[in-house]
């Protein structure tokens, strides 16, 4: 054989070598995709999901009694994911939660973060992680930018209205109470947590919930208490005009009804479903 054919021969030899190292390679990052794939399709598709909410370490949080007793130099934050520095109202930095670790000016001092409110989890795991590398003095205010109006008496014109969005992520930790209104047995399975109560649907319908809520005690210093849920926006419009509420930041309506949440649920599930179909490589959908 000449030296020519050896040549080609070992450079064939050592293309199928690397060719197969690489398939093997894909083939693991697919598989693992797989994998978070139907972990995500199981957040989406098997509800209810939140029976044991997540517990938040304490320590992380304070409560609108303790950031009152807070110090004049402490350094605020607005970590709501949705804003530009522009949108900011709040008169305090703006800094998203993955760039935290990235300013070394906050090392050292006392900072608490402001979110939606309904972000505990990624706010709770963040700064365990922070904590972690050595940002001692962090800390995050329970309710977020709701009870920063409290807190500051700044009108802000919050919404007494949640987006689906916001009602999946904060039935993950908090302790708020569903209250549904005409909905049937096979539709409340569908929510991630069971309502305390489920008012049949009527004209008398708006009645029965000013009597049920005339005897409860709404506790000013707390986030959201209840949430109400009726079939739909149509009904969710006419039960508002009917129903209001002292302090419209503890009693929330859900935008939409269940129509809009199961919606926001499918459109995610087929976001899930169809992932990297299309694309070069595996797993490009961020959750």
């Amino acid at each position: 054989m000449s030296v020519f054919h050896s040549n080609l021969l070992y450079r064939l030899l050592f293309s199928c070598t690397v060719l197969s190292f690489c398939c093997q390679i894909s083939a693991n990052e697919i598989n693992n995709c797989q994998e978070d794939i139907q972990n995500y399709r199981d957040l989406f598709t098997h509800l209810p999901i939140n029976q044991h909410k997540e517990s938040l370490d304490k320590t992380f949080w304070l409560t609108i009694e303790q950031a009152r007793n807070l110090s004049d130099d402490v350094v605020w934050i607005d970590v709501r994911s949705n804003l530009f520095n522009s949108d900011n109202q709040l008169g305090i930095l703006t800094i998203p939660l993955n760039h935290l670790e990235k300013k070394d000016f906050l090392y050292d001092k006392t900072v608490v973060l402001v979110g939606t409110g309904f972000e505990q989890q990624t706010i709770n795991r963040t700064i365990n992680t922070l904590r972690q590398k050595g940002y001692k003095h962090l800390f995050a205010l329970l309710g977020g930018i709701r009870t920063w109006s409290k807190l500051k008496e700044q009108n802000l014109q919050l919404s007494n209205i949640i987006t689906p969005e916001e009602f999946l992520l904060g039935s993950k930790t908090i302790n708020w109470q569903i209250i549904t209104i005409g909905l049937m047995p096979q539709d409340i399975d569908t929510l991630p947590e069971k309502p305390i109560r489920n008012f049949n649907l009527s004209e008398e319908s708006h009645l029965a919930i000013k009597h049920f809520f005339k005897n409860k005690i709404i506790n000013n210093d707390t986030f959201i208490q209840y949430v109400l849920i009726p079939p739909n926006e149509h009904i969710t419009k006419l039960l508002k005009r009917k129903l209001t509420f002292p302090d419209p930041s503890e009693v929330v309506w859900l935008e939409g009804g269940l129509a809009s949440y199961q919606q926001y649920v499918k459109q995610q599930a087929n976001l899930i479903n169809n992932a990297g179909k299309s694309l070069s490589k595996p797993c490009r959908l961020t959750l």
